[in-house]
């Protein structure tokens, strides 16, 4: 099994991996938890709701309900959300290789440019006079076609660009969303240096090895917190200069991304977000244990990463095509019909979504992926357990980790001060997938994690910390 696995990765990236990485890779891997564990979709919705149970029953003896709904109610504001500038991103030569434009909802989209995911037949329907297909790959790990297509009339709006579908096809169809990183400018740049996990983080971890995806930037391989873990790289990056072939898998490095050729088509790229999220994951992993990790944000300016929808799936294609026990995703951003089918698709593979719920503010909008009813959506504490004032909050949010002024590795080698439910979603990815290899079975993994929360706020599972903080 483990020979077969890895053979089947040297088929996809030989040219990437030299012979001592291969022979390192072949002796400390991972297997997979399948056939051993039960990888069915989990039952989330059917824990939530009996959570809401327990609270509602909590109020049963309150004199007058509708009175306190009203209070309640009243003192929610009103959901909001404050778009990002849109801006255009310029490859090395000065082209411009994505064209942000703010769409539906305030939200950014590469400018007429629209994602469909089917069946190969399905083609047919983007031959006419207003839209072409500009991209078309079989997405093996998804048994899908995903195609990217360009609006080259002036119709541009969701309502046209569905309607012109069968009907039966009009929900596979969605705009090319752009997607954020989740956390703040780092702060407190520390001077030291750390030789192993153990100095910079005292979390306990788990014992049994682990597999874990992550979507992300590029993360800096050579960081001593991550010199216990296993770390495979492959690139998604808008404008990278790839093999165009239907089962393309991206760009994998054992050991980083290859630097890019200035006569590329390629665009500035960022590792501080990745290499500060694995290091967070690396913290709860034991040695040998594996991280996968799918690099999707190009630089939007010094502070904010930005990843377009295609690039998210093709890389969460390949890291389900790896069978990790689950996906860290510190990012947010808009509703989309083919995120949604690729999170549900990814449930019912067996592998858990885990993201981050967004730092826009008690009164944003829900945003996605961690929104999903699929997804285990995390927020952020302080070391006191005081929920992160620009944290998320909704019916969504289902754990608290610690998040707020967290030393994490920075591609320098030291590390600094991160803030946002990016920082805090990892750990509750770690525990999960701990707990699945203990347990091997996805309902009594996330049972667990609700049994090891420590309630706070309203009792029992409510919109600021869900579940309650995880240690």
């Amino acid at each position: 099994m483990k020979y077969t696995i890895i053979m089947g990765f040297v088929g996809l990236f030989a040219a990437s991996i030299s012979q001592a990485q291969l022979a390192g890779t072949l002796n400390q891997v991972v297997s997979p938890v399948r056939p051993v564990i039960d990888r069915t979709p989990s039952d989330l919705k059917a824990i939530r709701e009996e959570a809401r149970r327990k609270v509602q029953s909590s109020v049963e003896g309150v004199s007058n309900v509708s009175t306190l709904a009203s209070d309640v109610i009243s003192g929610i504001p009103t959901p909001q959300f404050t778009p990002p500038a849109a801006t255009n991103i310029l490859s090395a030569s000065g082209q411009v290789v994505v064209k942000e434009v703010t769409v539906e909802g305030g939200f950014l989209a590469v400018e007429k440019e629209w994602l469909f995911l089917g069946e190969e037949t399905d083609r047919v329907h983007f031959q006419g006079a207003n839209i072409t297909i500009q991209k078309a790959q079989y997405l093996p790990a998804l048994s899908q076609w995903l195609y990217k297509v360009k609006v080259t009339g002036n119709e541009d709006d969701v309502s046209y660009i569905r309607n012109s579908l069968p009907h039966n096809l009009r929900s596979q169809i969605g705009r090319n969303h752009i997607y954020l990183s989740q956390s703040r400018s780092p702060t407190n740049e520390l001077t030291q240096e750390f030789e192993t996990k153990n100095e910079a983080n005292e979390l306990e971890t788990c014992p049994i090895p682990l597999r874990i995806g992550m979507v992300d930037t590029h993360v800096a391989p050579t960081h001593p917190l991550l010199s216990h873990i296993d770390l495979t790289q492959a690139s998604f990056i808008v404008g990278q200069n790839r093999d165009s072939n239907a089962d393309d898998e991206g760009t994998a490095e054992k050991t980083g991304i290859k630097p890019a050729d200035p006569q590329e088509n390629t665009v500035a790229f960022s590792s501080d977000h990745g290499t500060a999220v694995a290091s967070l994951l690396a913290a709860s992993l034991p040695d040998s244990s594996q991280v996968f990790n799918a690099s999707v944000f190009y630089s939007r300016n010094s502070v904010s990463q930005g990843a377009t929808l295609m690039s998210l799936i093709e890389g969460l294609n390949f890291l389900a095509s790896q069978h990790v026990d689950a996906i860290n995703m510190s990012l947010a951003g808009p509703d989309n019909p083919v995120l949604a089918r690729v999170i549900k698709q990814l449930d019912e593979s067996g592998i858990q979504v885990i993201a981050a719920v967004g730092n826009e503010g008690p009164a944003s909008l829900p945003l996605y992926p961690a929104a999903y009813s699929e997804t285990l959506g995390i927020t952020a504490v302080d070391k006191s357990n005081v929920i992160y004032r620009w944290a998320n909050q909704g019916d969504y949010v289902d754990f608290a980790a610690f998040g707020v002024s967290v030393d994490a590795a920075h591609p320098n080698g030291k590390t600094v001060r991160q803030t946002g439910t990016s920082m805090a979603s990892p750990r509750v990815t770690a525990l999960y997938a701990c707990y699945l290899r203990k347990e091997k079975e996805r309902n009594a993994a996330l049972i667990k994690l609700q049994q090891l929360a420590i309630d706070a706020g309203t009792p029992g599972r409510d919109s600021v910390f869900g579940f309650g903080i995880l240690p």
